[in-house]
């Protein structure tokens, strides 16, 4: 497997990872029309492109296969954030999230703190406590009329 920056090419495939990794994730809590309706906002080509100007876009590939992804960037307070981590579900539990977090990690020599946000409900909250992330506070939101709790998470990059 290997860890590579994400190319515009693999745009359509980052969309249906994440579509497949909604649903196996989420749907429990969040219907799949609000679902359907951040997907499309969030991996719009508008937003994708803003992605490639300001973040770090990496993939985990075997075999010509992106199995994941993540978007990342560095805030102003030198905390480098995690804006989307995910692993296809056929591919989960292999250790690409673990491998993804830490090549993007390896690209901030300078962050001194690593944070996400994670909606509560998630089953994977343990994947990030396991990777040393501690709970910060929790925010009430939601997506288009549909509320959601927001979990900050960090962990020092030490």
């Amino acid at each position: 497997m290997i860890i590579r920056d994400m190319k515009s090419v693999d745009i359509e495939t980052v969309r249906l990872i994440a579509r497949d990794a909604w649903r196996a994730t989420y749907s429990s809590f969040i219907p799949e029309e609000i679902q359907d309706k951040v997907l499309a906002e969030a991996y719009s080509s508008k937003e994708m492109a803003s992605r490639f100007k300001s973040s770090l876009n990496l993939v985990a590939e075997e075999n010509g296969v992106v199995m994941g992804y993540a978007f990342l960037y560095v805030k102003s307070d030198n905390k480098l954030f995690v804006e989307s981590l995910y692993i296809h579900p056929n591919y989960q539990g292999r250790g690409i999230g673990k491998k993804l977090l830490q090549s993007a990690i390896s690209n901030f020599p300078n962050a001194t703190t690593v944070a996400l946000t994670v909606y509560e409900g998630n089953p994977n909250i343990s994947f990030y406590e396991k990777e040393g992330f501690k709970r910060i506070k929790e925010n009430q939101g939601g997506f288009f009329g549909h509320p959601v709790s927001f979990i900050l998470m960090e962990k020092s990059t030490n």
